[in-house]
């Protein structure tokens, strides 16, 4: 996640909309952002960034769970929307975009339908806001033959 200093006016957008997400459901302690291949890309302010690394490697675990069940016994759609229950809590996983999630952490008391459909509205207003293209990967030279 960027500092507050070289945040684009979309990554404030994106920030505003999380926070109102947060605010405005109640029993939502943390929202995030992540890629599909588990990078905190933006999230609700207060969430510290080790816990925004944590959180988006457990959501992208959560995903790809998901994509497999699918594959194996679904219709291999693709991944919809999880939740894990946890001692005093619980955390919602929806797709948000090409390539991106969107993830809440609630209290155990909160009304999860209320929390998804939220999370929904949030992903249909902002969704263009909400992607991670592919990460292409860096090729470094091979050397062969024991020489640099």
């Amino acid at each position: 996640m960027s500092s507050s200093n070289s945040l684009s006016a979309a990554e404030r957008d994106l920030g505003w909309f999380l926070g109102d997400l947060r605010d405005n459901t109640p029993g939502i302690r943390h929202v995030l952002v992540l890629s599909r291949d588990g990078l905190a890309m933006s999230g609700a302010p207060g969430l510290h960034p080790d816990q925004a690394d944590q959180l988006a490697a457990i959501a992208a675990g959560i995903q790809s769970l998901g994509l497999a069940a699918s594959g194996e016994f679904g219709d291999r759609s693709g991944f919809g929307q999880a939740l894990l229950e946890f001692g005093g809590g619980m955390l919602v996983v929806v797709p948000a975009g090409e390539g991106a999630h969107l993830a809440v952490v609630a209290s155990e008391d909160a009304d999860v339908g209320v929390v998804a459909h939220n999370m929904n509205e949030v992903v249909e207003q902002i969704g263009r806001l909400l992607t991670a293209p592919p990460r292409e990967p860096v090729h470094e030279p091979v050397h062969r033959g024991g020489h640099p």
